[in-house]
């Protein structure tokens, strides 16, 4: 029934000469603020006092809106200027850095949006982790509580939670109690009590940014969903398609996916608090679907700005406002358990982890480009664009023309591309493409041996020695693991082991969208073949390396800095006044005298030094928390961001070069990402470690001294690549019972360079001795791609009656496509088991051909029997 309250207001608003938007306005937030006071109607409270509740809250968002717009406009500025002064030959390469940096070796090159989000997030998670640690809570938070089942544990936590964050009634306010809380054991509340402080200074990190975000419990752990399960509700839910009868009011010609809609509609709506979750729509229909839309799609990923954030209140009919991120209010922590259980990632941990990454990506976004950051680029550009026209720069004007020219890389900073167009194609092709990186890394480590050079590369950029640097990598790898201590810090500098957190397929590729099961399986398939360890090892003496070389640096002043450290300072915006502040409160010393660097002790950063630091007094304490918040995060940033470098990774530009913003699920989107799938670690040397040293040669003020530093970092770097990679495959021989090949021969000088240089994966498909010229154009194009050679093979020789080399070909599908078969220790073991026997039996005469090949191109001989010797097929 109408609200007659309600209605009798709408009536005095219709005969007022307020505008119609205000009426809605004026509506829309009465709604909101009943349902925010968990009433069923206006008349159970006093109006007076709701209607000041509305009209305190749009008078609050207008000004909001109004400092956003402000605080907009000099980002806006100031940006327009950073291109124009550190890019003045190339302000397309300025405006790229912006959003993903740039290797120029200028002001600001890599204080890139995509920098800062990254440095947000592990910052979260690393003060996060810091009191788990702090209150022994890790076990307990991974595993759940000892006697009880992780699902329990966490379902008492969620509980927890939900008192924790309960507001106080009006008789709890004068008497000065706190809402009670049930839950009795010491650790589960300790737990719930930091949860839910992360959850909420999220939030108000986020609205001390420009948001508008109302208090909820879990703000965090509530924003995260399976896609998958999401679209496959029927069968999440355990139901058949076939017994769920779709409403006539459901409109779509996809009966699958509006079965799943409705089987998923129907077990939301038990659980619902319907009075918060429809308090600002009047078309539930409409509002259900578009959620559904937008967690199939991973839509609620997207950083799109302050006011479109999770849980942004919103005084328009939000049925009408396609940004607002719509919310599903739960009536208890127990329904929204179930909920998670059914429809999310399912643990609790995971979720934790999910939301705080997402909320990094709109911090970093909106501390880069302010509250409304797509349009605020934009502005940037178009603003640029004006001042080299008026300077007579056309030609640099009209590269930047395109509207749509920096979508690639906006997709990935703001989450976009991780959205799907069409869920099936999106899906199994992810599927083929996770298959296809079990099967063929499992030497991965092995070939990462050409780490160990770049690693040395990275730290000579930084004024150190190339041999230093690649002695500093064995050291950590040969040290097995760090101090207590030592870890500490790292996790401080925003370093974070967890593989919850890291992809180490990502290394390889771009990333994919996989559903709980696929995503454990790759994380178990890393952890089996190493690369797990060798990556998180690297990462974590790569950062403890650079804050102990930067700790050394403390008593020397900024001017007098070694040119190379001074000129990194520069990239990351660090200057003199920053330094200073750093240098005098964020030195720790580790149990055995070594000093570090450790960011955790910014924190005590006073208001006088953030106020030197940006030059100007008046401001207020909002303004001093997010400035000392981004300052931290500037910091941690230029170590994460370091730390890729030396562990190559593609980073944000390479993600958006390599997908070109097409999304997954569409036809050019997944043949992209087929093609690129094992590049991204190839081409990402090239991008990142070439780029820099190329970086020399490039500006208006590059000298000779520049040239020659380039030019001797590039040799450095080919050199130790030839040698590593030499390394790398006289390891991989050794393993398959050959020995070392002959380094003087040109094969094995040009496969050393490949390997060396990233191309280590491809190793088996460009140099296996069975293969032809169409074999490698296809392994070129993809491992998926010439899978499908290899059955597209099998079936033409089929039809034209050559059984043996059909059944060849079919064997060679089969074999290379299983997934943990290929890694390293267990595929010798194989190899001599049965693999050589079936290679035998399928090609007679085979492995004394492999035999002849390997002496003529490398000079190269078993070490023991050969195995045509002792393998005649079955």
């Amino acid at each position: 029934m109408a609200d007659k309250c309600l209605v009798r207001v709408e009536k005095l608003l219709k005969k007022s000469s307020i505008t119609s938007a205000k009426k809605d306005e004026i509506i829309n937030s009465i709604k909101l603020a009943k349902a925010e006071k968990g009433l069923s109607k206006v008349d159970e409270v006093n109006v007076d006092a709701i209607a000041k509740d509305v009209s305190a809250q749009i008078k609050a968002q207008k000004i909001i809106d109004k400092r956003n717009a402000l605080e907009s406009e000099i980002k806006v500025r100031q940006l327009t200027e950073f291109v124009l002064k550190s890019f003045p030959d190339n302000a397309e390469e300025g405006l790229t850095a912006i959003l993903v940096g740039s290797n120029r070796r200028v002001e600001g090159a890599r204080s890139a949006v995509s920098v800062q989000q990254f440095a947000q997030a592990n910052q979260l998670i690393a003060g996060f982790n810091a009191e788990l640690r702090a209150n022994n809570l890790e076990t307990m938070f991974k595993d759940g509580l000892q006697g009880l089942s992780e699902a329990e544990t966490q379902r008492r936590v969620s509980n927890a939670m939900s008192e924790l964050g309960q507001q106080q009634t009006e008789l709890e306010k004068i008497t000065g109690l706190k809402p009670p809380v049930t839950e009795t054991n010491p650790k589960i509340l300790k737990l719930a009590e930091i949860m839910e402080k992360y959850s909420e200074m999220i939030r108000q990190k986020l609205n001390d940014r420009g948001a508008n975000i109302e208090k909820m419990w879990g703000y965090i752990v509530k924003q995260s969903h399976d896609p998958f399960r999401v679209r496959n509700a029927a069968d999440s839910l355990g139901l058949k398609l076939e017994d769920i009868k779709l409403d006539d009011s459901i409109k779509g010609t996809d009966i699958n996916y509006q079965k799943n809609y409705t089987a998923w509609k129907n077990y939301v709506m038990q659980k619902l608090d319907e009075n918060r979750t429809f308090a600002n729509t009047d078309d539930r229909e409409n509002f259900l679907q578009e959620i559904f839309n937008t967690l199939v799609g991973n839509k609620y990923l997207v950083a799109d700005g302050a006011s479109s954030v999770y849980g942004s209140r919103s005084v328009n009919n939000i049925t009408k406002n396609s940004k607002v991120k719509r919310i599903l209010h739960f009536k208890t922590a127990n329904d929204w358990f179930d909920y998670n259980e059914k429809f999310g990632v399912g643990n609790l941990k995971e979720s934790f982890f999910s939301g705080i990454q997402t909320a990094g990506r709109n911090i970093g976004m909106i501390d880069a480009l302010g509250a409304k950051p797509k349009e605020n680029f934009e502005k940037i550009r178009f603003a640029v664009q004006r001042r080299l026209v008026a300077e007579g720069k056309g030609g640099q004007s009209a590269n930047m023309s395109k509207a749509g020219q920096f979508d690639k890389y906006m997709k990935v900073v703001d989450g976009s591309i991780y959205t799907v167009a069409d869920f099936g194609v999106a899906r199994y092709s992810a599927i083929a493409r996770s298959i296809a990186s079990m099967a063929k890394l499992g030497g991965a480590t092995i070939s990462a041996a050409a780490d160990i050079g770049i690693y040395g590369s990275e730290m000579r950029f930084q004024g150190r020695s190339f041999l230093g640097g690649m002695a500093e990598a064995l050291g950590s790898l040969l040290r097995i693991k760090n101090t207590k201590q030592k870890k500490d810090i790292a996790q401080m500098l925003g370093f974070i082991v967890d593989n919850t957190i890291y992809d180490m397929s990502a290394r390889y590729q771009v990333g994919d969208n996989l559903s709980k099961g696929w995503t454990n399986a790759q994380r178990t398939f890393f952890k089996y073949n190493a690369l797990a360890w060798w990556t998180n090892t690297l990462k974590e003496g790569s950062m403890l390396g650079m804050a102990n070389y930067f700790a050394k640096q403390k008593n020397i002043k900024f001017k007098d800095l070694n040119p190379q450290l001074k000129e990194l300072f520069t990239m990351y915006n660090i200057d003199s006044t920053k330094w200073d502040v750093i240098r005098k409160i964020a030195m720790e010393k580790a149990e055995d005298g070594t000093e570090f660097i450790n960011i955790g002790m910014l924190d005590k950063i006073s208001d006088t030094d953030m106020k030197k630091i940006l030059n100007v007094d008046s401001l207020t304490a909002r303004q001093l928390g997010v400035e000392k918040e981004r300052f931290k995060s500037s910091v941690s940033g230029m170590l994460l961001d370091r730390s890729i470098y030396a562990v190559i990774e593609p980073d944000a530009r390479l993600k958006g070069d390599m997908t070109q913003g097409l999304l997954a699920g569409t036809a050019p989107g997944e043949a992209i990402r087929f093609l690129g799938q094992f590049k991204a670690f190839p081409l990402a040397i090239l991008n990142k470690v070439l780029g820099r040293e190329l970086s020399y040669f490039k500006g208006p003020n590059a000298t000779k001294a520049d040239y020659g530093r380039g030019a001797v970092g590039m040799v450095a770097l080919m050199t130790t690549s030839l040698f590593m990679g030499y390394l790398s495959m006289t390891i991989k021989d050794l393993l398959k019972g050959r020995g070392p090949r002959d380094p003087l021969k040109a094969n094995t000088v040009l496969a050393a360079f490949l390997q060396g240089g990233g191309l280590g994966i491809y190793g088996d498909v460009l140099f296996k001795e069975v293969r032809g010229a169409g074999d490698v154009a296809a392994g070129l194009a993809g491992p998926v791609f010439l899978t499908a050679f290899d059955i597209l093979a099998g079936i033409s020789y089929g039809i034209r009656g050559e059984g043996g080399k059909a059944g060849k070909a079919a064997f060679r599908a089969i074999q290379s496509n299983i997934p943990f078969l290929n890694i390293f220790y267990i595929k010798s073991a194989y190899d001599y088991l049965l693999g050589h026997q079936l290679m035998e039996t399928m090609n007679p005469g085979v492995l004394k051909r492999v035999e002849k090949r390997m002496k003529r191109d490398y000079n190269q001989e078993y070490l023991f029997t050969k195995p045509s010797s002792q393998f005649k097929g079955f």
